[in-house]
C-alpha cells in the first residue's frame, strides 16, 4: 500500500484459524467468521479518516460463508468501502484461503452497513470525498439497504 489515497478505501488482515475459532464439524465457526468481518468493516469505514471519528455498525446486509476453513488454514480478509451515503458507509468484505496455496477459494462475502454519529448517537455527515469508481447498480442497492434499517 504505497498510494496513501488508494489505501483509504481497502484495507486486508489476515487470521489463523485456531481450535477455539472451530465449530463442532472441526471447521470455522460462522459466529467467529461473522466477528472478525463485522471488525473488519469498522475498520474499513475508521480507515476513510484521518483521525478517528464516531462510527456505529447499522446492519448486515448480506453474509455468505462459501467454503470451509480448517484449523491451521490462513485468511486473507479485504474491507473495500462500496459505497457513501450522506451519513452511511458501506463495507464489502472478501476472505479467502491464503495457506494453503492450493486452494485459495472464497471463505466468506459481506456486505455490512455502518453510520458516523455525533455525542448523542445521532447519524451526522461524514463529509468524506466520492468514492473513485461508482456503479448507479451499487448504490441503488445501499440505498435500498439504509431504507430498510431505518424502517426497522
Amino acid at each position: 500500500m504505497s498510494d496513501p489515497k488508494s489505501s483509504r478505501w481497502t484495507i486486508s488482515t489476515t487470521r489463523l484459524v485456531k481450535g477455539e475459532d472451530l465449530n463442532h464439524h472441526l471447521t470455522l465457526y460462522g459466529g467467529r467468521c461473522v466477528e472478525w468481518a463485522v471488525q473488519l468493516a469498522y475498520i474499513a469505514a475508521q480507515n476513510c479518516f484521518d483521525d478517528s471519528r464516531p462510527i456505529v455498525f447499522m446492519s448486515i446486509r448480506s453474509l455468505s460463508m462459501r467454503s470451509p476453513a480448517k484449523l491451521g488454514d490462513i485468511l486473507e480478509l479485504t474491507g473495500r468501502v462500496d459505497y457513501l451515503g450522506e451519513s452511511t458507509i458501506g463495507v464489502r468484505v472478501d476472505g479467502r484461503k491464503l495457506q494453503p496455496k492450493c486452494d485459495p477459494r472464497p471463505v466468506v462475502t459481506g456486505t455490512f452497513l455502518l453510520c458516523t454519529v455525533d455525542q448523542e448517537g445521532k447519524a451526522v455527515a461524514h463529509e468524506l470525498p466520492p468514492l473513485p469508481s461508482r456503479s448507479e447498480s451499487t448504490d441503488r442497492r445501499w440505498r435500498e439497504a439504509e431504507r430498510q434499517v431505518a424502517l426497522s
